[in-house]
């Protein structure tokens, strides 16, 4: 039964499966997408704004609110356009942090309320940053410089007490300093009680501290056993690097003063960028030209487009494109398409011969077969916007064409003309080009339906030959989405499984 189906039918129930499949994945497994509340918008000015894209939640309390719109660069700075539920009160005083999950999670960023005092951030006013906040690249920064000074401690203690002898004599020190702290605490109490009732204890109080000086002798010849000859060596090595460690800065301090001398009289080409504003004004340009040429590839925007279509003449047709915004009111666009108007072979074959009697004449049955051979088409196109109006210009199924489009209600609904496969000496089939005229109308800012009329100038069906003039009506529905919803929906995705 399925062999015997035509082939718009296949494509028809392959097309309406594949739309079943991606709204499937797109409203159950992701529906915060077509998520379409009503949001204010504010904005704040960071320093650094790495990890933070357009569609980064927005968080206060820990709870989502919104979600970055749009990330801008300033000269120095970066401003950050945030959208938040409407019905969230931003009471002033309100700062931004930015924040992750854990070491190596995402960055967020994360609203931090003070208590409700009446009043708000008006609507499309800034949030300022928090200013005692320390974000991880800062902790690990900080951890670093102080994981340095502690080498640079043990390693100085290991070179000189590294060796067995070096370890006694400090256990030797460690015991003699208890010593004598136990000792002057004893004498301490001593000399209380003697001054208090007991002055007969000045003489214990003095043999307390004939065995002190007796510790301290010991004291002392620990350090000299510790300052033997191979740490004593140690010891020179040290001092005799630190002296060379300050003869070499004396050089480079002599050298940068040299060098700074240099500068201040303009010469060589630090003095020439210092002392010459010719020289900063012409790199400042060409950071700028610079930035003008890296801005649209940082700031590309890959849109995912599929739509069928179903025709009054009982053809359909599938197209698949990919769209690469480069600028706002520039795109490039490469796609596919099956073909609608298909290669009609006939081949007629004789059955039997009826041999003519007295009543009757001689007939011939035959047979003919009709074989439709289906192929791809591709579009290529540039496309270069002015306010509501697109100008597009490449190629229209494989054939040269151009095309308009008009855009209404923030883009929600479009009206085309595209003419391509323009008439050549010989065309029998339409009078001038393939003329095709559709509106498009979008929902949930994914899903658009469109209608239109096809081939308006045709004058014969290239599948029947048959004579039909007048445009073909049309009908189709489609889906649209950006790499942001590719990323969400692949994420939802896997954490579906």
């Amino acid at each position: 039964m399925w062999k015997q189906m035509g082939t718009e039918f296949k494509v028809g129930v392959f097309t309406i499966v594949a739309l079943f499949t991606l709204g499937y994945m797109l409203f159950v497994l992701n529906p915060n997408m077509l998520k379409d509340s009503s949001r204010k918008k504010y904005f704040t000015v960071l320093k650094d704004a790495a990890g933070i894209i357009p569609k980064t939640h927005v968080k206060t309390n820990g709870v989502t609110i919104g979600k970055v719109a749009s990330v801008e660069l300033d000269v120095n700075t970066t401003r950050i356009i945030v959208e938040v539920d409407s019905n969230i009160k931003l009471p002033v005083g309100s700062k931004m942090e930015v924040r992750t999950r854990g070491l190596l999670g995402d960055v967020y960023l994360e609203i931090v309320r003070p208590d409700d005092t009446g009043e708000y951030i008006a609507e499309g006013g800034q949030i300022p940053k928090s200013d005692d906040q320390m974000d991880m690249q800062g902790v690990m920064s900080l951890l670093g410089n102080i994981g340095k000074d502690v080498k640079k401690i043990t390693g100085t203690l290991a070179s000189v007490m590294g060796n067995d002898a070096g370890e006694d004599s400090i256990r030797n020190i460690l015991d003699n300093i208890e010593t004598l702290t136990a000792d002057l605490r004893k004498t301490g109490a001593s000399i209380r009680g003697a001054v208090g009732d007991h002055p007969d204890r000045v003489l214990d109080i003095v043999m307390n501290l004939d065995k002190t000086l007796a510790n301290l002798k010991k004291f002392t010849g620990n350090l000299n056993e510790v300052l033997d000859d191979g740490n004593k060596e140690r010891f020179n090595r040290i001092i005799a690097s630190f002296d060379e460690s300050m003869g070499e800065v004396k050089g480079a301090t002599k050298n940068i003063r040299l060098i700074s001398e240099k500068i201040e009289k303009g010469e060589g080409t630090i003095g020439k960028l210092v002392n010459d504003d010719t020289a900063i004004q012409e790199i400042e340009a060409a950071v700028k030209d610079l930035r003008e040429v890296l801005s649209p590839a940082t700031k590309m925007q890959l849109i995912i487009d599929t739509h069928g279509e179903g025709r009054a003449d009982k053809t359909g047709q599938t197209y698949f494109n990919v769209v690469f915004k480069t600028r706002p009111d520039r795109f490039y666009l490469v796609g596919m398409t099956d073909v609608v108007e298909s290669v009609r072979d006939t081949k007629t074959e004789q059955l039997d011969t009826e041999p003519a009697t007295a009543d009757k004449p001689g007939s011939t049955n035959t047979r003919e077969r009709v074989i439709e051979r289906k192929s791809l088409r591709f579009n290529l196109q540039l496309a270069k916007r002015w306010y509501f109006v697109t100008a597009r210009l490449g190629l229209f199924e494989s054939t040269g064409g151009g095309a308009m489009d008009m855009h209404f209600f923030r883009d929600r609904i479009r009206l085309s003309l595209e003419a391509f496969d323009f008439k050549s000496y010989d065309n029998e089939w339409r009078r001038v080009a393939r003329l095709k005229a559709y509106m498009q109308v979008l929902f949930l800012d994914h899903i658009y339906l469109m209608a239109g009329l096809d081939d308006i100038t045709r004058k014969r069906n290239p599948l029947t030959y048959e004579e039909k003039k007048g445009p073909v009506p049309f009908g189709g529905l489609g889906l649209s989405f950006n790499d942001q919803d590719l990323k969400a929906l692949f994420g939802a995705a896997a954490l579906a499984r």
